[in-house]
């Protein structure tokens, strides 16, 4: 059956009606005409009695005020994520190009998928596939610089052929990160990622999955998706031993290891390694954490609904 449309005033007064605090009811038809019911619900639902088996009663007392700053907090958590993944992504566009030319080469050879053979099962046809998709995806003019426009297919694709003069550090700038991802994980064999992982002072073994982690949490932002009581499937390593297990705990805290809590660690440890921030965790995210108390049980222990601490 399909779900009834409601104006915004509907939905404030839906909300009431649920038992839900609003104080302000225009403020809270701006404030959901500017984020949308159903985007609000994936948050006011940790507040209700039982909305997995249908029952959306609100808890006493509730305010929408304490939600939506749930709601803003967040967002400033993930501005601030964002910009620290960026800079790092391109350190890595840059360590990758630069390591690559030196021990494979610095023309076509990525695009042909050369040196990209990798124990874990990674086929390095599949990559190689992967680079040219992107490539042929850009509309960068500096790509359709080095471009022949001769080399298609009979489907007008542009072939592998069609880049035999593109720098490897051309071709870099205009991967997805989750692509040159692929790129570094794959580069095992030909001793790149050893390069790259000693660049930063990272093991070899765990610094393809910190970058998976960083790839899915650069794009749950990218696309808006909630970082707050969201449960990582696939999360990352931290740096291993007992010391540095000690280290870890003494300077961040108890978190789960599927949580968001745990990339925005080896996020602040890539950083610190190398050379880009030297506080960044201290001076970004904890002050934001520390200013929420719901916002901060929710990055480090991610639960579903109905299972959150609200008191």
């Amino acid at each position: 059956m399909a779900k009834e449309w409601l104006s915004y005033q509907e939905q404030v007064s839906r909300l009431q009606e649920r038992g839900l605090v609003v104080a302000n009811a225009d403020a809270c038809e701006r404030f959901l005409s500017e984020v949308s019911y159903y985007r609000f619900s994936g948050y006011f639902r940790y507040w209700q009695k039982d909305p997995m088996y249908g029952d959306d009663r609100f808890l006493g007392g509730v305010h929408v005020d304490v939600i939506e700053d749930v709601y803003r907090k967040e967002g400033e958590v993930a501005d601030v994520v964002f910009a620290a993944i960026r800079r790092f992504e391109i350190l890595l566009r840059t360590r990758f190009s630069y390591f690559y030319g030196e021990r494979v080469g610095s023309g076509w050879n990525l695009v042909r998928g050369e040196g990209l053979a990798s124990p874990s099962g990674i086929d390095r046809s599949d990559v190689g596939a992967h680079v040219l998709r992107d490539l042929n995806r850009s509309k960068e003019a500096f790509v359709g610089r080095y471009r022949d426009d001769r080399e298609v297919d009979g489907h007008g694709v542009f072939t592998v052929d069609a880049y035999r003069d593109l720098p490897v550090w051309v071709a870099a700038e205009v991967l997805s990160f989750g692509v040159l991802s692929r790129c570094v994980e794959a580069s095992v064999d030909s001793g790149v990622l050893n390069d790259i992982a000693g660049s930063i002072n990272v093991s070899k073994s765990i610094l393809p999955g910190q970058i998976k982690s960083l790839v899915y949490l650069r794009n749950r932002i990218a696309h808006h998706a909630r970082i707050w009581n969201h449960s990582v499937l696939d999360a990352p390593a931290l740096p291993g031993g007992r010391k540095a297990r000690k280290r870890i705990g003494r300077e961040y805290g108890k978190f789960d290891p599927r949580s968001v809590y745990c990339i925005l660690v080896v996020l602040d440890v890539l950083l610190k390694r190398a050379s880009l921030e030297g506080d960044w965790f201290c001076s970004e995210i904890a002050p934001r954490l520390a200013d929420n108390r719901f916002l901060d049980r929710g990055i480090r222990y991610p639960r579903k609904y109905g299972e959150m601490d609200l008191s």
